[in-house]
C-alpha cells in the first residue's frame, strides 16, 4: 500500500481507526449519580427499618425491607462478575457492588445498635407499659405495678441513708429506697438505681437526679442484664438496714419522665441523621476517587 499524502481523507480514516484522533472518554453522569445515591438510599432505609417503630411494631415487615436490600446487594455483586468483560466496564459494576454491600452491612449494624441501646426501651416504655401518677409507696406494692413504665410518686423522696452499692464484675450497682417521707415503711418495693454512681463501702448514692429537689418520678429499668445485680444489691440492703422488699421494682430517678423519654428518642433520631450525613460524605469521597480512577483506565 502506497503512503498517503499528509492531510488526505485516507490518512484521516486510518488515524481514526488506529485511535490517533479518538474523542476524550466521556463520563456517564447517570452512572455517577446512581453510584452516589442508590447505596446511600439503601443505607438510610435499612438503618431506619432496623432502628425505629417499624421494627418494634411490625418486625416481619422490617425484616422484609432489610431482606430486599440484601438481595439487591447480592444481585449487584452477581452483575459485577457476570456482565463486566473489560476493566473499564467492570469499574463501575465493582464499585457499585462493593458500595451496596458495605452500605447494607453498616446500616444493619448501626441500626441494630441504635435500636438496642436507645429506641427499644423508649418504645417499650411508651407502648407496652403504663404511666402511673400520684403513686403512694406506702400504699402500693410492687406486685400491683408490674406493668409500670413511668411512675410519678406522690411525695416521693429518696432515703439516701439506706442506699447501698453492690460490686460485681467490675461495676458497682447502686440502689436507694423510694419513700413517701413519712418514716419507715413495712415494705420497700420501689428503688432508684444506677451503675457506678456510688461506692460499695458507704451510703453515698449519686445516681440520676438524686440532688434535684423537684425529682419525684422514675423511668422503669428494663435491662435484663442489670436486673439480677440490682436484686442482689436490694438483698444486701435488706440485710444491712433490716428492710423488707417483696417485689422490688427499679427506676431511674428523674424530675419529668415524659421529658426524659423524649430526650432519649431524640438521641436515637439524631444518631440516625448523623450516620446518614456521614455516609453521604463518605460516598461523595468514594465516588470522586472512583471517577479519577476511571479516567486513568485504558
Amino acid at each position: 500500500m502506497l503512503p498517503q499524502p499528509y492531510g488526505s481523507t485516507q490518512a484521516l480514516k486510518a488515524a481514526r481507526f488506529d485511535g490517533g484522533f479518538s474523542k476524550p472518554r466521556s463520563l456517564n453522569l447517570v452512572v455517577v449519580f446512581s453510584n452516589l445515591v442508590i447505596p446511600w438510599s439503601a443505607f438510610s432505609v435499612v438503618f431506619w427499618a432496623l432502628s425505629f417503630s417499624l421494627r418494634f411494631s411490625h418486625p416481619i415487615i422490617a425484616g422484609f425491607v432489610v431482606l430486599t436490600f440484601v438481595l439487591a446487594a447480592g444481585v449487584s455483586i452477581f452483575a459485577a462478575f457476570r456482565w463486566s468483560n473489560s476493566e473499564r466496564a467492570a469499574h463501575w459494576y465493582h464499585y457499585f457492588a462493593a458500595s451496596m454491600l458495605l452500605s447494607v452491612l453498616a446500616a444493619g449494624l448501626l441500626g441494630s445498635l441504635n435500636y438496642r441501646y436507645t429506641m427499644e426501651d423508649a418504645y417499650t416504655l411508651m407502648v407496652d407499659l403504663k404511666f402511673y401518677k400520684d403513686v403512694d409507696v406506702g400504699q402500693m406494692k410492687g406486685q400491683q405495678m408490674m406493668d409500670a413504665g413511668l411512675v410519678d410518686f406522690d411525695h416521693g423522696t429518696l432515703d439516701l441513708r439506706r442506699s447501698l452499692g453492690f460490686r460485681d464484675g467490675g461495676n458497682t450497682y447502686c440502689v436507694a429506697p423510694i419513700t413517701n417521707g413519712e418514716g419507715s415503711l413495712p415494705v420497700y418495693d420501689f428503688w432508684a438505681v444506677g451503675v457506678n454512681c456510688c461506692s460499695s463501702t458507704r451510703p453515698d448514692f449519686e445516681c440520676g437526679e438524686y440532688s434535684n429537689p423537684k425529682a419525684r418520678a422514675g423511668l422503669r429499668l428494663l435491662s435484663a442484664d442489670d436486673r439480677p445485680h440490682f436484686k442482689l444489691a436490694v438483698q444486701a440492703a435488706e440485710a444491712t438496714f433490716n428492710l423488707r422488699s417483696a417485689h422490688p421494682l427499679f427506676f431511674e430517678w428523674v424530675e419529668d419522665p415524659v421529658d426524659e423519654l423524649t430526650k432519649r428518642r431524640s438521641q436515637g433520631y439524631q444518631f440516625f441523621l448523623f450516620c446518614m450525613l456521614a455516609h453521604f460524605s463518605f460516598s461523595v469521597v468514594g465516588v470522586t476517587a472512583s471517577i479519577f480512577k476511571y479516567a486513568q483506565l485504558d
